[in-house]
């Protein structure tokens, strides 16, 4: 019997796809790039190899684009994380691993996590930001974290692990202390006792070190 099934329609979706892959790779290229300006669509659509009206099919500004950009790289920073974090129950593990994996994760991507830093992309609606203030708010309803607002403290936290980030990037004498102390003052912000904090960078440390050996 012959296959009567329409095809076309998948093709078509696979084919929109990777053309939108092809302008968010491109969008990080020119953007990691470019030191002293801002480039500006025509940029993007010739690293691409397409043409203006192509980019304005898929993306109705170079912001958009950027955002997209954004969201699908730290999508992709937390989905690495994930098998190894999200089996965790305590907020204050939940909470220190997946803080200390992120930062360690993107220091491992040195051109991804230019582009989230340089551009400031840690978007709402991203998986960091779903996860990140899951955690906060299932530590706040349990009463281990002192968070009157979760979205501000949401925000607070992805800021600190942005400077956290470029700070590591741009060298310190010793990354692993400095990453711990990174830990410590995060569960710090969120009311945590010194002692919960301890507990929490060891805890993170240890995990951590167990996922590399």
């Amino acid at each position: 019997m012959m296959d009567t099934f329409d095809h076309r329609p998948e093709v078509a979706e696979k084919r929109r796809l990777l053309m939108r892959t092809r302008i968010l790779d491109a969008t990080v290229r020119t953007f990691t790039a470019r030191v002293s300006s801002i480039p500006a669509i025509e940029d993007v659509a010739r690293e691409a190899g397409i043409s203006r009206g192509t980019f304005y099919r898929y993306f109705d500004s170079l912001d958009s684009a950027v955002v997209a950009a954004g969201v699908a790289m730290s999508d992709g920073l937390m989905t690495d994380i994930l098998p190894v974090y999200d089996f965790l129950k305590e907020p204050w593990q939940r909470f220190s691993v997946g803080f200390r994996l992120y930062l360690a994760r993107s220091l491992l991507d040195p051109k991804r996590t230019e582009f989230l830093i340089r551009m400031d992309v840690w978007p709402q609606g991203s998986l960091v930001d779903k996860y990140m203030s899951g955690d906060l708010r299932m530590g706040r309803d349990c009463g281990q974290f002192e968070v009157d607002n979760v979205e501000a403290a949401t925000d607070f936290l992805k800021g600190a692990s942005a400077g956290t980030i470029q700070a590591v990037r741009r060298g310190v004498p010793e990354p692993e202390s400095y990453i711990d102390a990174a830990v410590h003052m995060g569960l710090r912000s969120l009311g945590c006792t010194v002692e919960l904090c301890r507990k929490g960078v060891e805890f993170s440390r240890a995990h951590v070190g167990r996922l590399s050996t």
